[in-house]
């Protein structure tokens, strides 16, 4: 059976060390290295290029967020789970977001936490219940919120949104639709406002996500 290399990262000395001890004695991990701060998690996955790294949702020196960020920069292949005594969804969200494929809480069976890392090793995505209820429940509802947006939005705030998506300024937009400039500026806010986007990049990346436009414009190119 081929091992799983395990980094472990854990400012807490007694945790740590008797987590690595427990994880030792499983014939299929090997334990590659522990880490007391996040800033070391980073340069020692480099070094060992673990499967897993688990770590502390709260570790010190590095944010886990920061570090699970970097960690996936600079080891791509690597899987990065948290570990946590935080069931607390804002938690697991950001450890999401950051691009951790794990959230374990640490008084979860040692049976589970092993069929865990296993899992996460191939590539699966783990989250502890009762929180993987709530990440699919947020995840429901974001795709939901994403419909109600586009259903709101008119005719012509498609259009306009079609257009700014491939490239088209305000004046370019106006002359395609036979409206005032002042008039497309009003219309745009209204998108922003309605699908709660900061700027036109982010509307234009909005309208590709959602299959408005297959293509963007590159510079210079006039629009169909």
């Amino acid at each position: 059976m081929e091992q799983i290399k395990v980094l472990l990262a854990d400012d807490k000395e007694i945790f740590r060390e008797g987590l690595a001890r427990l994880l030792d004695e499983q014939e299929q991990i090997e334990v590659v290295s522990l880490c007391s701060n996040g800033k070391q998690a980073i340069d020692k996955a480099k070094e060992t290029e673990p499967d897993v790294v688990l770590m502390d949702s709260h570790i010190s020196d590095c944010d886990s967020k920061k570090a699970t960020r970097q960690i996936n920069e600079s080891s791509p292949k690597v899987k990065v789970a948290m570990l946590t005594d935080s069931k607390y969804e804002q938690t697991l969200f950001s450890a999401m977001d950051a691009g951790a494929t794990g959230y374990l809480v640490k008084d979860m069976k040692v049976v589970d936490l092993i069929k865990s890392i296993d899992l996460i090793a191939k590539g699966e995505v783990v989250v502890s219940p009762p929180l993987a209820r709530k990440l699919v429940d947020k995840v429901a509802s974001k795709k939901a919120k994403e419909t109600e947006v586009k259903d709101n939005l008119s005719e012509r705030e498609t259009e306009i949104l079609k257009l700014l998506a491939k490239g088209a300024t305000n004046k370019e937009i106006a002359e395609r639709l036979f409206i005032a400039e002042n008039t497309t500026k009003v219309h745009l806010k209204n998108i922003l406002g309605k699908s709660q986007l900061r700027n036109r990049q982010q509307a234009a990346a909005y309208a590709v996500q959602e299959g408005l436009v297959t293509e963007v414009r590159d510079a210079g190119e006039k629009i169909d």
